[in-house]
């Protein structure tokens, strides 16, 4: 199933868990941090090697401040909540 197909069955009501969830994790960042880290996203393009050396480090404190690890253990509850519901199907 392509990735499209599967994002449009996921029902809205975990869509929005998935955005709560990382709402409250982005809300972690003080404001200027938050579009400090944007404006390096941004200079980038994705790409950790169009930045210098203290821009990366200041890229990884912001991640780090964000727990990334914690994100992923309350998206996965959710993600298995999709494929069980798909399978029901």
């Amino acid at each position: 199933m392509p990735a499209l197909a599967r994002v449009r069955t996921m029902p809205w009501i975990m869509v929005f868990e998935l955005a709560v969830t990382l709402r409250k994790h982005w809300r972690r960042l003080e404001p200027r941090e938050r579009a400090e880290l944007a404006e390096l996203i941004r200079k980038s393009q994705g790409r950790p090697g169009r930045l210098d050396a203290s821009e990366r480090m200041r890229v990884r404190r912001l991640v780090a401040k964000l727990e990334p690890g914690q994100i992923a253990r309350s998206v996965v509850p959710i993600g298995r909540r999709a494929r069980s519901a798909r399978r029901g199907r």
